[in-house]
Formats: C-alpha cells, structure tokens, sequence
C-alpha cells in the first residue's frame, strides 16, 4: 500500500519504492485504513478530480461509490497503489504555446505470487509465457537498475451497442514485469490507455517509472543505480509501498 504518516507496513511487509511523473493522481485503494478513513480520503478524490460546484455534489457521490467498489475488487486482487494520469499533450514547456489536447492513462501496480525465487529464470519464464498466450502483443526481456523484468505491449478491441449503432474503442495496455530479489513475488506494472495514439508516450512514462524502482534491503543490482535513475521529471511523487 502507499506510505502515508498514518498508515504503516504490516509485519514482514518488504518494501519497494518508485516514483511517478506529477501528472500523475493517486485513487485511493483503502488498504489498512478503517471504513470512514476511506470513504472520506475517495470523497477528498472526487472533489479533486470534480471541483466544488454544489450542483456536481450527485455526481461526486456516484463518482465516490464506483471508485470505492472498483478499489476494493482491486486491492482484493493484489493491486497495491492506482492513479490517473493526465498528461498535455504539445505546445511547450514553458506555457507560452497551450497544449493540443489531453490524453489520459490508468496505472496500477499488483503484487503477485510466484514460485521462483531466481529473478533472471522467473522472466525468462514470463516471456515464454506470454508468448503463447499473448493475442497480437509483444514482450521482451529488459534489464532495469532492479534486476531482469519483461516488458508486454498488448492492444484490445471494446465494442458498446447503442441505440444508434455500435461503437467502438481500442485500448493499448503496457505492462512490467519484474521479479522482487531473492523472493518468491513480483510487481506488475500495467499502465492503459484509450489514447492508442500516444502509446509511444506512455512507453516512456513507464520507462522512466520503471528506472526509478528500488526493493528494500536489496542486493545484486535490486537497489544498485537509484540515485542516477530519479530524474524522470521536472516534479515526481516518490511512493513507498509494502507487498
């Protein structure tokens, strides 16, 4: 879960760190915290992301209720942080041209369960894995300050039937795998996008995440190269988070 002053690891919790790009903007997941500590942080979430108008309150409180069932479906299936990024796309870094448009992406990352402990043999195995069951998508070995992973480039297809017809929606999905060290875990990164036109983009959004994890306590390279890896950004958020 993310680090914050109140909530703490668990006992035995190993620790990763990483950081994100500031367009970045955690959805709460609710791990370790109490029913109405929840429930207001999500609230603080929708104001956030909605504004104050008094007359969006019944929108606030949808947006509330689907956020907070979404979060614990997926903090149930090992997801341990979530955000929304909203990155400007063109114009120019000073202000002085406004961006074209605005493109939108999810992140989450899970921790799973695997049963071997060798960080090198475990994405060997990932990528045979996914390349017999991947449909279209691409993945291959990398090497990253935090040991061996695998990188997946998968694209999907989602057709709505409405009253005027079908319509359609492609979603392309990044995903990182990469083993914890000397454990028998790993973390999935898994950033999407409706936006299929700046998957280039967020390739490299997730790159400069992805040079920029470091495990607790980690030897062999898992910790080895952070300090020349953290500056992804002209502002980053730096996160904590127990498995």
């Amino acid at each position: 879960m993310t680090s914050t002053p109140e909530d703490g690891p668990e006992d035995g919790a190993a620790a990763f760190r990483f950081q994100v790009q500031s367009e970045f903007h955690e959805i709460p997941l609710g791990i370790g915290l109490d029913d109405e500590t929840f429930t207001e942080r999500m609230r603080a979430y929708a104001r956030d992301y909605w504004g104050d108008r008094e007359d969006w309150e019944p929108l606030r409180r949808m947006f509330t209720a689907v956020h907070a069932a979404n979060a614990q479906q997926l903090a149930a299936d090992g997801v341990v942080y979530q955000a929304l990024g909203i990155f400007p796309i063109g114009g120019t870094a000073d202000g002085t041209q406004a961006p074209e448009r605005v493109s939108r992406c999810t992140l989450l990352i899970s921790v799973r369960e695997l049963d071997i402990p060798d960080p090198a043999l475990a994405a060997a195995g990932i990528v045979e894995t996914l390349a017999r069951t991947n449909d279209g998508g691409e993945a291959q070995l990398v090497t990253l300050p935090a040991g061996p992973a695998v990188v997946n480039v998968a694209g999907s297809r989602a057709v709505w039937a409405l009253p005027d017809g079908e319509q359609e929606r492609f979603f392309v999905r990044i995903e990182l795998w990469l083993p914890f060290p000397q454990e028998n875990r790993l973390l999935l990164f898994c950033l999407s996008t409706s936006d299929a036109q700046d998957l280039f983009h967020y390739q490299a959004v997730l790159a400069d995440i992805a040079d920029t994890v470091t495990f607790a306590g980690g030897e062999d390279g898992s910790g080895e190269g952070a300090e020349s890896s953290t500056a992804i950004a002209s502002s980053t958020q730096e996160r904590t988070a127990f498995a």
